[in-house]
């Protein structure tokens, strides 16, 4: 595995890997987020809740009297109500408390104690002091388009914090204090709210968020570690399977070689054996004709005619040795070719082997096939000498030749009246100098020939029984116009 890519590879999963961490650890600090805001505003309506139930008691009873004092004197916007102010039967001095008056004194007092500020503003203020900052104001305004709330996150004092804000409604106890400022029941006359302090949420998160970050970067480093030693195995195995292609194709250079260089050597052998063999046939029968009849030896006479026979024989084997040798590989222009013209030839040829057989041939359709024309005349020899050579066992025998368009191939068949082939026996007659008798005919390479010759065409042969107990011998070879 090349050294760069290994490196470019190992990069980009390591940043894949990072990105998914750091999503993980982004989506889980916007989980945490939120649930500190949730907590934050569960607060917030708590105290909201608590404060408008205070105000509902304060209203109800229209306001309470307390002694006054220099942090409760009388409320100057209270002067148009007779019994502001009145005193005890001891002669103490007791002023009253609005609604308005008592929760601000009671939100002042709950915020220092406990960081939650309320309010109750008005566009309309009786009390200075309850005049909206801008955020309240912005709110009241929105009350006024027709909205019941608002919840943000804002700054107080440049410190973050969760505000809460419902319109304020007048009621009949409202009355009593407001009236004179043209209120009706139901109209808004301002707005409560709460703000709650987001730094001890914020302070919490953030505790929580260094175990978690320390926890993801455990993660994080384990997975460039785990990323690390499968990118070495990963390429461990590359580096091995590169080394084994390595060798495999040297051993398939070799291999090949090898082969080409006994091919070779067979092509050769078998060409130059070819000589002596005719020789010896030849001189075999020479001296057949000059002794003739003065040859008193019947042994001997034996001995000179299997000379010529075993001779005629060895010229047989080179030649089918040579032919199939050269079986898959063309031997002239590969191109659409007349199987009938060719097959025509072939009986020509062997006109005086099919009369000392004795056989009837029958030639049917033979539509065209695309093949170099020697291998076709190889094909259809091989099969018919078969059929002669293992059908001489009938007085009668009959020999059928045919073919037949299928798709985008031509198959053709050579069909004979002799013996046939038992089911078991019909792949092995397809193997080199395989035989089913130690009978001299034939060579035992013909069938080999036929079905290295398909099958190195795009096709294939095998052999079947025919009806009437024959063999038929099929192949298939790619039709005229196939590409």
């Amino acid at each position: 595995m090349d050294n760069n890519i290994s490196l470019k590879f190992a990069l980009t999963v390591a940043l894949l890997w990072t990105a998914v961490v750091g999503g993980l650890l982004a989506w889980d600090e916007r989980i945490e987020r939120r649930h500190a805001d949730e907590l934050a505003k569960k607060e917030a309506r708590s105290n909201f809740n608590k404060d408008l139930a205070f105000r509902m008691w304060a209203t109800r009873h229209g306001g309470v009297y307390v002694p006054v004092d220099a942090r409760t004197p009388p409320n100057p916007g209270l002067a148009h109500i007779p019994e502001r102010d009145i005193e005890t039967p001891s002669g103490r001095k007791l002023t009253l408390m609005n609604p308005a008056f008592i929760m601000r004194q009671m939100m002042d007092e709950f915020g220092d104690l406990y960081g939650v500020k309320g309010k109750i503003t008005s566009s309309k203020l009786i009390n200075p002091a309850n005049a909206p900052d801008e955020w309240e104001a912005a709110a009241l305004r929105r009350f006024e388009q027709g909205e019941s709330e608002v919840f943000e996150f804002s700054d107080i004092g440049g410190k973050p914090y969760l505000r809460l804000m419902q319109p304020l409604k007048v009621n009949a106890g409202c009355l009593k204090c407001h009236a004179f400022q043209g209120y009706r029941v139901g109209d808004v006359r301002g707005g409560v709210g709460v703000s709650v302090p987001m730094k001890p949420y914020l302070d919490d998160l953030q505790s929580r968020t260094a175990p978690r970050l320390a926890t993801l970067c455990i993660i994080w480093l384990a997975g460039l570690a785990a990323i690390a030693a499968l990118i070495t195995e990963v390429r461990r195995r590359f580096d091995v399977q590169e080394a084994a292609a390595v060798e495999l194709q040297r051993q398939s250079l070799v291999i090949s070689r090898t082969n080409a260089d006994l091919q070779r050597f067979a092509e050769v052998t078998a060409h130059h054996l070819q000589e002596p063999a005719r020789r010896m046939a030849t001189y075999a029968e020479r001296l057949t004709e000059q002794l003739g009849g003065r040859l008193d030896n019947a042994e001997a006479r034996l001995s000179l005619e299997f000379i010529g026979q075993q001779a005629h024989r060895q010229q047989n084997l080179l030649r089918d040795v040579e032919r199939y040798l050269a079986s898959d590989q063309p031997r002239g222009k590969v191109e659409p070719a007349d199987a009938r013209k060719a097959v025509d030839a072939i009986l020509a040829r062997l006109k005086d082997r099919i009369g000392e057989a004795g056989a009837e041939i029958s030639v049917g359709d033979l539509p065209p096939c695309r093949i170099d024309l020697p291998r076709l005349d190889d094909a259809f020899s091989v099969a018919l000498e078969n059929a002669i050579v293992h059908g001489r066992a009938k007085q009668s025998l009959r020999i059928g030749i045919d073919g037949e368009r299928i798709g985008g191939k031509v198959r053709y068949s050579v069909s004979d009246n002799g013996p046939g082939v038992e089911e078991q026996y019909r792949e092995k007659v397809f193997r080199v100098f395989e035989r089913l008798s130690s009978s001299t005919a034939g060579t035992g390479i013909g069938l080999a020939i036929l079905r290295r010759v398909a099958e190195s065409c795009g096709g294939r042969a095998w052999l079947e029984e025919t009806p009437g107990g024959g063999c038929r011998v099929r192949f298939e070879l790619h039709a005229d116009d196939s590409p």
